[in-house]
């Protein structure tokens, strides 16, 4: 064996929301900055072990997160008590993904995406004389046992609360860290800065620009603003949706409202706004908590995020709307003043829970994994 050689670390994602992906690429960075010589490799799992599979898969999980919510439902709050040990869809991927595994030969494996970890954990089960440490990482607020298996030898979870829960399920305290859902660091703010009496709002949709109101609310906002241009101040993004962008800009512009199609520098956008109108996407949350801006959402339909809205509230780092009546009371309390002492302690919460977690301590762990290869 040549021990000269540099050490491999693989990353396993999917891409069934951006969330997975990202994080993969922020312990990526993480990693890199601790240790330069390592070769870390970020590899979507479909891709490794059934390529023609992606777009179908990826199709069917947009789909039914948004025509079959409760089908999605469904299955996954069945998943989140059920022995994942016994759940067999993975096996589809394994052969295929062990021949990949085989021949990057990886000093440390990181899962980014329960079916990922499955076929891991299968992986090491029909090798068990190939020693490689596992990682998974949890990239929503969540403490299903999709994501758990005996043999992983560590876990990054989102929270304190999400640790607490998996050592009830029988996971070693020591094997479990609470490092918030790992984002980049370009988003990690000290010390935010406003304005009294003056709001920021953003509104996202995600990458898909997809959005929990309709185009007439859009265009409610901006007969609104008209009257309230001096306090509040409103950006829509509408990520890769083309059609609502060229529709906004240009067949039926809005006045008063900043229209931005995908942008590439969100970490700028975002610190430099107060509120954010988003979605409860689990590296969403974590953007926002580390740039100390509050998120509203409206009450999620699909399980993870009703987890993360759960986390929200219980958090108190956001507000949890109904229905675009309760998003029209939002904007006159924002342009009354009535909200302003509910924002700070939204940010004043952010703020203490970034003290409860180790987001500092990603790279520490992981390379620990690593150098204690046997």
């Amino acid at each position: 064996m040549d021990t000269n050689k540099c050490k491999t670390v693989l990353i396993l994602t999917a891409q069934f929301g951006a969330g997975h992906v990202s994080a993969a690429n922020a312990i990526k960075d993480f990693i890199l900055e601790k240790d330069s010589t390592l070769d870390v490799i970020i590899q979507n799992f479909i891709s490794a072990s059934l390529p023609k599979m992606n777009k179908p898969m990826v199709k069917l999980y947009e789909n039914n997160t948004k025509y079959t919510p409760g089908l999605y439902n469904y299955y996954y709050y069945l998943k989140k008590s059920f022995d994942s040990k016994h759940d067999i869809s993975h096996r589809l991927y394994t052969p295929k993904l062990t021949e990949y595994i085989l021949n990057t030969e990886p000093d440390l494996i990181i899962s980014t995406f329960p079916l990922a970890a499955a076929c891991v954990y299968n992986f090491k089960t029909k090798h068990p004389n190939i020693h490689i440490p596992t990682l998974t990482v949890i990239t929503d607020v969540v403490d299903s046992l999709e994501w758990v298996y005996p043999n992983t030898d560590m876990y990054f979870v989102p929270s304190p609360e999400i640790k607490n829960r998996f050592v009830q399920k029988g996971i070693l305290p020591n094997c479990i860290k609470s490092t918030g859902v790992p984002i980049s660091k370009k988003f990690y703010l000290d010390k935010k800065v406003n304005v009294p009496d003056k709001h920021n709002i953003l509104m996202l949709g995600g990458g898909r620009g997809l959005f929990d109101f309709n185009e007439d609310f859009m265009y409610w906002i901006d007969e609104y603003l008209e009257n309230h241009k001096n306090n509040i101040k409103v950006t829509i993004v509408t990520g890769k949706n083309k059609k609502l962008y060229n529709y906004l800009t240009e067949k039926k512009p809005l006045n008063n409202i900043k229209v931005l199609g995908y942008v590439n520098d969100m970490h700028n956008l975002i610190k430099e706004y107060d509120i954010m109108i988003t979605k409860p996407g689990g590296a969403t949350l974590f953007e926002a908590i580390h740039s100390q801006t509050p998120v509203i959402v409206k009450v999620p339909k699909v399980g993870q995020e009703i987890e993360n809205a759960k986390f929200i509230i219980d958090k108190g780092i956001g507000f949890i709307y109904t229905d675009e009546d309760d998003l029209r009371d939002v904007f006159y309390k924002i342009s009354s003043g009535n909200f302003n002492s509910v924002l700070n302690f939204m940010k004043d919460n952010m703020i203490n829970f970034k003290k409860s977690i180790e987001y500092d301590k990603i790279a520490n762990y992981t390379i620990e994994l690593i150098n204690n290869k046997m």
